[in-house]
């Protein structure tokens, strides 16, 4: 379900290694997706998948939070 925030952002990411180092980072929209991209790499001999929620990276109210107007105001006691 969407939010009122949600710009079209994949909510998923695999994350493909290769010896150690990421060698993709593929956007999905949902989990079977994701599940289809981690089959098709882990069809090759030592690679390893990762899934990332980007879900939890970040939140709808963690973005462009405006400051306090008094924030930017210089501080009297500061002694300009």
């Amino acid at each position: 379900m969407a939010s009122d925030f949600d710009v079209g952002a994949p909510a998923l990411q695999v994350n493909v290694f290769e010896e150690g180092h990421v060698v993709a980072r593929v956007p999905c929209e949902s989990a079977e997706e994701a599940a289809d991209v981690v089959r098709m790499w882990e069809e090759n001999e030592g690679v390893r998948c990762e899934i990332e929620d980007l879900a939890v990276r970040h939140a709808a109210d963690d973005v462009l939070v405006p400051e306090p107007e008094d924030a930017l105001l210089p501080d009297p006691e500061a002694g300009a």
